[in-house]
Parts: C-alpha cells; sequence; structure tokens
C-alpha cells in the first residue's frame, strides 16, 4: 500500500479561535470541510496519474476523518503496488523511468489554494451560522 502524508499551510493563517469555536460547535461540517479539500486532491492526482491501464489511476481512494489530539487527518491513498515507482521513478533495465509526481505536484497546488479555500468556506459557513 503506498501512503501519503500531508497538511495544509493554510491552516495557519486560520484564525485559531473561530477555527475552534467551529470545530467544538459544528464538528460534522469543520469535518465535510476536511472531505473537501480531501477530494481536490483526490481529483488532482487522478488527473495526472498516467494511464496505461487505468488501474493505478482509478485505485486513488479517501480514507476517514480521524482526529488525534488536537489534530484532524484524512488519507488519500492507493493500494496499487507500483504506485511509488511511477510516483519517483524506477529502473526499467539499464535506463531510469523518471517519476511522474502526481502526489507531489497535487500536493503543492493543494497548498497554494488553501489559503482561498479557507476563507471562502469560513465566509460561506458563517453565513449560514453567525457565531457573534
Amino acid at each position: 500500500m503506498s501512503k501519503t502524508e500531508f497538511e495544509f499551510d493554510g491552516l495557519e493563517e486560520l484564525d485559531k479561535n473561530l477555527a475552534q469555536i467551529i470545530e467544538k460547535q459544528y464538528p460534522e461540517e469543520f469535518k465535510a470541510m476536511i472531505v473537501r479539500a480531501a477530494g481536490e486532491l483526490d481529483k488532482r492526482v487522478k488527473g495526472l496519474t498516467p494511464v496505461k491501464n487505468g488501474n493505478l489511476q482509478k485505485s486513488w481512494d479517501i480514507g476517514k476523518v480521524v482526529k488525534e489530539g488536537n489534530i484532524y487527518s484524512i488519507e488519500v491513498y492507493t493500494n496499487v503496488e507500483y504506485a511509488a515507482p511511477v510516483e519517483y521513478g524506477h529502473r526499467a533495465g539499464s535506463r531510469f523511468v523518471k517519476g511522474k509526481h502526481m502526489m507531489q505536484i497535487s500536493l503543492s497546488q493543494i497548498n497554494q489554494l488553501m489559503p482561498s479555500f479557507l476563507e471562502e468556506w469560513i465566509d460561506d459557513f458563517l453565513a449560514e451560522h453567525p457565531l457573534f
């Protein structure tokens, strides 16, 4: 199984007090936001995954939201054995096949989008659930 862990850098910019209020009072909405972000990552990594027979591209999946202490996590993963060589590159006989870096590129794109994604999500959330 191939696993990739990732963090959303944009969460650092999110007001911690507001995030704590939302997480405590509306945990399902908070989890739904995390699933939505993981869904965007899943869509992007599938789009960048090379298609030979389609198995690798179809195999990407999203796990469940897990909370450990104050940290939420969710996996975007594949169980296909050859995912890592496709991601990072591999030897094929005497030559080296460069990696496609589909997860790395997708994570980079998502991290760049997170501040605006979170800002939009908070605006929508506050419009539906006035906290103050």
